[in-house]
């Protein structure tokens, strides 16, 4: 006797379940969106904890970055909406090599919104919306020193030019540093834990645990953004072992239910950021 390690699928379903949740990324893009449209308002937990860190001018407005990731995410949801349907209307349009990325990114985005917005202590969240920030302004700034290099490389900038730039980026990039390592103590908070480097994968990691479906996901998603031949073309022309499903329609299904679980639960952050908050909340 011969044990099936996987279950019988029928092709047909599997295409009806993969259209149902590609076609929720246009109901999910639209609660995103209608969430960051709306922003915090005054008495709102996300809304006092951007107040409690008013302690230099301008200050850090950590809500807004929130509403930056919530409307990223309905940016990518849309996207990828509008690539499974509109692409060939009346068909499910996949392809790989689109779709992968923008999952990837939805996932971080989400992930992030939730890592934000866990904690019940306003120390802990300013410590993360901090954090993030942070992290952002070093690729910013490292970012402008790969511009300056790539510039003196093609002869765009002089050499003393150049060089001017250099030093003037990498002062940049101290400045951030001290920045917020300054903010820090005047709010009370760790220096080191706002200036940590923040891993991408750190948000999912913590949300879902290292090893995950979620966490599992979003490697595999990176892994496959990258491109591979061999794997994209597996993916894209290989049966399931022992049955007539295609293995991309399969992947993608998995793919489209963990993110569409995750965004779920994104959602659900942003509404409690955006609730009426106590004051006397536990710092």
């Amino acid at each position: 006797m011969t044990t099936e390690l996987i279950p019988p699928m029928d092709p047909d379903e599997v295409v009806a379940a993969l259209w149902v949740e590609c076609d929720r990324w246009s109901d999910l893009a639209a609660s995103f969106q209608q969430l960051a449209d709306a922003g915090f308002t005054e008495g709102s937990r996300a809304q006092l904890d951007t107040a409690a860190a008013a302690v230099i001018d301008p200050p850090p407005v950590v809500s807004h970055y929130v509403q930056e990731r919530a409307w990223n995410t309905a940016r990518m949801l849309r996207g990828l909406h509008r690539w499974v349907f509109d692409t060939e209307p009346g068909k499910l349009h996949l392809d790989a090599t689109v779709m992968y990325p923008l999952m990837r990114a939805a996932l971080e985005d989400t992930t992030t919104i939730m890592w934000l917005q866990e904690p019940s202590s306003r120390d802990e969240r300013l410590t993360r919306g901090l954090r993030a920030i942070h992290q952002d302004a070093l690729y910013f700034s490292k970012n402008h020193l790969l511009l300056a290099a790539t510039a003196l490389g093609h002869g765009a900038l002089t050499a003393e030019l150049g060089g001017k730039l250099d030093t003037h980026v990498r002062q940049e990039r101290e400045d951030f540093r001290a920045h917020f390592a300054d903010l820090a103590g005047r709010l009370r908070l760790d220096p080191r834990d706002v200036t940590a480097q923040l891993a991408t994968s750190a948000p999912i990691t913590a949300a879902y645990g290292d090893k995950s479906v979620e966490r599992v996901t979003w490697g595999m998603l990176s892994d496959l953004s990258h491109f591979s031949y061999m794997m994209l073309r597996h993916l894209s022309t290989s049966p399931v072992p022992g049955s007539a499903v295609q293995l991309l329609h399969v992947t993608v299904l998995q793919f489209a239910q963990t993110l569409n679980r995750v965004s779920e639960d994104a959602i659900e952050a942003l509404r409690r950021a955006a609730e009426r908050s106590d004051d006397a909340e536990v710092v």
